[in-house]
């Protein structure tokens, strides 16, 4: 009877832990608590390494900082979270260094177009004094700290209707993008026009011909079924998608410096473990889509050249030229 009540026991913890929202590791009484948000499903790759890295964060500090993970935008619009965080409020979202450009300009050099191309190159972004030196810009005059970058989703490619191999083709085409300055400059650069739609609204604006086509990773135009509205992929790798994590500065600065030194610790690993394994499942969302009927144009029959060339138009529109050059010294690149 001890070893059944024993086991029921420990049945109904693992219940209440599984049963707390989002990441949800409860304990009685944490003294920290941070609800950390994005707007994927609770299905991607990502979110299944935040509640990893919420699981290790929990248990490193004897259940006293609990990170619950929300998918789905649950805790509200992306601008709405941030002004929560820059008002100090306990909360963290997933972004990307193209909206925390709309902040700290320089920050969006990292979405500018054929940046960094490789795992590596992301991942060294984490000791470049530079950005280092925009993320504290960021936190000093913004209250958001930009805590982990690890969270790689690789190359972004265009998916259209057309063939277009160079940029002198690309200009009959509306591309979507998000609405960040860097994104639209990123794809005006490569010859088209970039066209700022809504992201759930991708498949419907190529279907009703809104839109020429889009520019994402594979995972994610795979994931959205593009393939049944595009008949082409062409290869560009124009942008080396990394996101990034932030929170509230002063929320952090409130933590024991041990646990500020965990929750970064883990984050990062579970980022880094996160971008790899998406990195594995590119080529199956490759094959998928090729399977479904869509058509891949390589970068060996892009003119690549000319692509690289005209990106420097973003570099130079946007003031990211010489921010780029000082990256580059940090990073050997």
């Amino acid at each position: 009877m001890k070893k059944l009540c024993a086991f029921l026991l420990a049945g109904c913890m693992l219940f209440s832990l599984a049963a707390c929202g989002g990441a949800a590791f409860a304990a009685a009484n944490p003294t920290y608590r941070l609800r950390f948000g994005h707007a994927i499903t609770d299905m991607d790759t990502f979110h299944l390494y935040m509640e990893e890295w919420a699981k290790a964060v929990f248990e490193a500090t004897n259940g006293d900082l609990l990170v619950e993970i929300f998918p789905n935008s649950q805790l509200g619009n992306e601008e709405d979270v941030i002004e929560q965080i820059r008002q100090g409020a306990p909360i963290g979202w997933q972004t990307d260094f193209a909206r925390l450009g709309n902040y700290v300009t320089g920050l969006s050099v990292v979405n500018a177009p054929f940046f960094v191309s490789s795992l590596e190159e992301a991942f060294s972004l984490r000791d470049s004094a530079t950005i280092q030196g925009l993320n504290e810009e960021l936190a000093e005059q913004f209250g958001i700290l930009n805590f982990s970058f690890a969270w790689v989703q690789g190359d972004r490619h265009v998916f259209a209707n057309t063939i277009a191999k160079n940029p002198a083709e690309m200009s009959s085409l509306m591309i979507r993008t998000a609405p960040a300055p860097i994104w639209v400059e990123s794809v005006n650069s490569l010859g088209c026009r970039a066209v700022s739609l809504p992201y759930g609204e991708i498949y419907t604006g190529i279907q009703t011909r809104v839109v020429d086509g889009c520019e994402l990773p594979y995972n994610a135009a795979f994931n959205s079924k593009l393939h049944e509205v595009s008949r082409y992929v062409m290869e560009t790798g124009h942008i080396f998608q990394l996101n990034s994590m932030i929170l509230s500065r002063d929320w952090f600065n409130s933590l024991p410096e041990e646990y500020q030194n965990i929750l970064i610790e883990e984050c990062n690993k579970a980022g880094i473990a996160a971008s790899h394994a998406l990195a594995e499942q590119t080529a199956n969302s490759r094959a998928e889509m090729v399977a479904g009927g869509i058509t891949v144009i390589p970068q060996s029959e892009l003119d690549m050249a000319a692509f690289i060339e005209k990106s420097a138009e973003a570099y130079e529109k946007l003031g990211l030229t010489d921010v780029r050059a000082s990256v580059y010294a940090d990073i050997g690149k």
